[in-house]
């Protein structure tokens, strides 16, 4: 991804030159990077990775695990630590233990939605996503959540010193309504702005957002590891940290329910997988920390700080807090300026992650 990111920048001055915006690309495109994107073969991990190829949906497929495995398909939104998770599976083999066959396509949310919709994916790693289709009145339930607290932070140039300095500048995000942009607008509310007192630049995914900045189209971004600490190497720096603004879910498992209730061992077996990964992170903080450098392409330094900032995060329990699915409903009704019809209980399904941790 580190040779990604370059590409994207100069393409994005490219066109800086010529006078003309850079724009996301397309919804239901490949986007910016979807080749170089999903987690790469760990060395000496024995899982199956057959070569990326193109999806239904157009977007670029991988797949790992057990080649004769129960077949699944997540949609990710971007490559970066937040998926920690699925590239320890990878690397422990967890996915072979479990007969998995996983395929990871990068999307960019909105073509989630409505992908996993119409059962052409089988999970989103979004919780996030699960619940803003939920609200909307698809029948989508979260079934795990990886991260007991999001790592968002504000980064940007060096005269910006904090949320309130972002007033009148450009600032890049995910699409409205993703995660990472409601953690925007959480944290300029709770500093007294609101979204229209600064210019929000919206991106399929954390890397594009990363890349528009490297390329001086942003004054800051909204990123995640490992881009926060890789922003501070390109001479930018934190300008606030705003993981503790909402209590959104981070990264996870959404699904529909004809796939919870036809497929049901298959997801306890993947729930399993992933929450074993969790575990293996744990207990093994330099081969995780090498995990990030591999597959996400950043320097040992870099991937050493993603992983010490990150490690204290991963749940123990799979679980998120039923007031933070209550947070999220209210924040979907707010943009959509509706009254909530579902309840945090019609939305979340713990039971498969139970099974998976062997729980009564």
């Amino acid at each position: 991804m580190r040779r990604l990111i370059p590409c994207l920048a100069a393409s994005l001055l490219a066109l800086a030159a010529c006078g003309t915006s850079a724009a996301p690309s397309p919804a239901g495109s490949e986007g910016a990077g979807a080749n170089a994107s999903a987690p790469a073969k760990p060395a000496g991990s024995g899982a199956a990775s057959a070569a990326a190829k193109p999806s239904a949906s157009g977007a670029t497929e991988n797949t790992y695990g057990d080649p004769n495995g129960s077949p699944v398909k997540i949609a990710y939104a971007s490559p970066a630590v937040a998926s920690w998770p699925f590239y320890a599976a990878v690397a422990a083999g967890l996915y072979e233990r479990e007969h998995l066959k996983v395929s990871m396509i990068q999307m960019a949310p909105n073509v989630t939605i409505t992908a996993l919709s119409k059962g052409e994916i089988d999970f989103t790693n979004s919780p996030g996503n699960a619940i803003e289709g939920a609200t909307r009145g698809l029948p989508f339930k979260v079934v795990l959540s990886s991260w007991k607290q999001s790592p968002w932070t504000i980064v940007g140039k060096q005269d910006l010193n904090s949320v309130k300095d972002l007033k009148g500048h450009i600032v890049g995000t995910n699409q409205a309504g993703s995660t990472p942009y409601l953690y925007l607008q959480a944290a300029l509310k709770r500093d007294g702005l609101a979204m229209s007192d600064v210019q929000v630049v919206s991106s399929p995914g954390t890397q594009n957002t990363y890349a528009l900045l490297l390329a001086g189209k942003l004054d800051a971004a909204v990123v995640s590891p490992p881009f926060d600490a890789e922003a501070e190497e390109k001479g930018f720096h934190e300008v606030k940290f705003i993981g503790d603004a909402l209590q959104e879910p981070y990264i996870g498992l959404g699904t529909n329910t004809t796939f919870l209730n036809q497929h049901r061992p298959e997801l306890v077996r993947l729930l399993r997988a992933l929450m074993d990964g969790n575990a293996w992170l744990k207990g093994h903080p330099d081969q995780a920390a090498d995990l990030i450098a591999k597959n996400i392409g950043v320097t040992p330094d870099i991937a050493k700080r993603s992983a010490e900032k990150m490690l204290p995060l991963l749940s123990d329990t799979g679980e998120m807090p039923m007031s933070a699915v209550q947070e999220s409903i209210g924040i979907q009704a707010e943009l959509t300026k509706t009254t909530p019809t579902v309840k945090p209980e019609d939305i979340v399904d713990w039971g498969p992650l139970h099974e998976a941790l062997r729980k009564s």
